[in-house]
C-alpha cells in the first residue's frame, strides 16, 4: 500500500486543486448560469477572511474559527456557495499553516461542512451548535484522521485509523467545544450583516 502513500504525498495539490475545481463546476451548474465578478469577489473574500482567523489562531492547537465560520457564512448563501468556500478555506488557510497531504481531507471535509451548514437558515443558534458536533467530531475529525493513519503508517488500515482517533480524540473535543461556543456567539449578528449584504446586492440568491 505503500503506492496509496506516494501518490497523496507527491500530488497532494494537483488533488485539491482538481476536488476545487470540481466544486466550481458544480456551483455552476447549481446556478445554471454563469457567476457575475461581484459573487466571485464575494466567495473569494470571505474565504480569505477565514483563512487568515485561521492563520491568526495557528498558536492554539486545535482552537480553528474555520468550522463555525464556514457553517454561519454558509447559513447564508446556501449549500453549494457554502461548500466552495469552505474548500477554498482550507485550501487557502493552510497556505499560512501549512500545505501537506492532509489538505485534500481538509478540503473535503470544511467543503462538506459548508454544505450541511447551507442547510440552518434559522435564527435559532442552538440548531447550528448541536448540528456542528457531529460535523466536527465526525466529518472533519474522521477525514483527517484517515490522512493520519495513511501519512504515518504507508496504508489505511483499521487498526491505525483507531489509534489516530484515540490519540487525536482529546483535540478533536476541544476543536468541538471551541466551534460551539464560537456559533453561540456569532450565529445571529454575524447572519444578520451578511443577509443584509445578500438582500442589498442579491448575491448568492439560493
Amino acid at each position: 500500500m505503500y503506492g496509496s502513500k506516494s501518490i497523496l504525498v507527491d500530488n497532494y495539490y494537483l488533488i485539491s486543486l482538481l476536488i476545487i475545481a470540481a466544486g466550481i463546476v458544480i456551483t455552476a451548474l447549481y446556478y445554471r448560469r454563469r457567476m457575475n465578478a461581484r459573487e466571485l469577489v464575494l466567495i473569494t473574500s470571505l474565504s480569505a477572511l477565514i483563512a487568515i482567523s485561521r492563520g491568526v489562531m495557528a498558536w492554539a492547537p486545535e482552537v480553528k474559527p474555520v468550522s463555525a465560520l464556514v457553517i454561519t457564512i454558509a447559513s447564508i448563501f446556501g449549500p453549494v456557495p457554502g461548500m466552495i468556500i469552505g474548500a477554498l478555506s482550507a485550501f487557502l488557510s493552510n497556505f499560512l499553516i501549512g500545505q501537506g497531504p492532509w489538505t485534500p481531507f481538509q478540503i473535503i471535509a470544511w467543503a462538506l461542512m459548508g454544505y450541511i451548514g447551507g442547510f440552518l437558515d434559522t435564527d435559532n443558534k442552538y440548531k447550528p451548535m448541536l448540528v456542528s458536533i457531529p460535523l466536527v467530531l465526525g466529518v472533519y475529525s474522521v477525514s483527517v484522521n484517515i490522512a493520519s493513519a495513511i501519512l504515518i503508517t504507508g496504508s489505511f488500515t483499521w487498526d491505525s485509523f483507531v489509534a489516530m482517533e484515540i490519540s487525536g480524540f482529546p483535540l478533536d473535543c476541544v476543536h468541538t467545544g471551541f466551534t460551539v461556543i464560537l456559533l453561540y456567539f456569532i450565529w445571529n449578528p454575524l447572519r444578520k450583516k451578511l443577509m443584509r449584504m445578500r438582500t442589498k446586492y442579491g448575491i448568492l440568491r439560493r
